[in-house]
């Protein structure tokens, strides 16, 4: 009978503890977040981050994925590495925000740049090799637009007489306007001829606009080979674009 006894009162007693310690939990967290709200709200990047996690989360508060986009959107634009590649999956999810590769892409490159380990492995996958070329062959792009839209005959007779005499600016201007059909017909023959011309008075940026048309075989047979050969020569004169894309070839052909 006295052990029934003990063990009713022990159980009550542990029951009695459990609960305050649980209330006590309650209003802890209740209190913790209260003040990690406000820090947040007065512009604290790591309190943003907290706040938005435990939304991401539900952790002490209902989950809420908008919210937690929001929270850590504040927090990546003020360089929180953690937050931007966060928010880049939720951009390539569509968790909290509209789905939305070019804003994932944004937000996991900035990570990958402050040296965030799991934003550089994901840039490494097949998907953002293959976006990241595709921007980056877009990247053809008339460089003065004022100069470029809406060249008339007289600027292009022009341009060709300087080209025509080695002026390096005219060869890779035609190499530009052909390539986009500005003022004249567009035609990548062309193009690739003017590139080639700039490009062997070693303009960089028309060996690089040398080594898309060669990988994608616009106005020439496509050809891999030729493709790197005119990337490795921008490269070698210090072109950015060129040596990330080398740089992700070879990160591409290891196993």
């Amino acid at each position: 009978m006295e052990a029934m006894i003990a063990i009713t009162i022990f159980i009550v007693l542990f029951g009695m503890i459990w609960y305050l310690s649980k209330r006590s939990q309650g209003k802890d967290d209740e209190s913790l977040l209260h003040n990690i709200r406000r820090s947040a709200e007065g512009g604290d990047p790591i309190a943003q981050f907290k706040l938005a996690t435990m939304y991401y989360e539900g952790r002490g508060v209902s989950r809420d994925d908008t919210e937690a986009a929001m929270w850590y959107l504040r927090a990546a634009q003020q360089e929180h590495v953690e937050a931007q590649f966060v928010l880049g999956v939720m951009y390539e999810k569509g968790e909290g925000v509209e789905r939305n590769d070019d804003k994932a892409y944004k937000w996991i490159s900035l990570a990958a740049r402050q040296g965030h380990a799991r934003a550089r492995t994901v840039l490494e996958s097949e998907k953002w090799i293959d976006y990241q070329e595709s921007i980056q062959g877009s990247a053809i792009k008339q460089e003065d637009p004022e100069k470029i839209q809406e060249v008339s005959p007289e600027q292009i007779a022009e341009y060709i007489r300087k080209a025509d005499q080695g002026d390096v600016d005219a060869q890779y201007n035609l190499g530009i306007i052909y390539y986009h059909g500005e003022g004249v017909a567009r035609n990548f023959e062309e193009a690739l001829s003017w590139f080639h011309k700039a490009a062997e008075q070693n303009d960089a940026d028309a060996q690089y606009n040398l080594g898309f048309m060669y990988g994608r075989g616009e106005g020439i047979e496509k050809s891999h080979a030729q493709s790197v050969a005119w990337f490795k020569r921008a490269a070698e004169q210090g072109h950015r674009g060129a040596q990330e894309i080398l740089e992700k070839m070879v990160r591409r052909s290891q196993p």
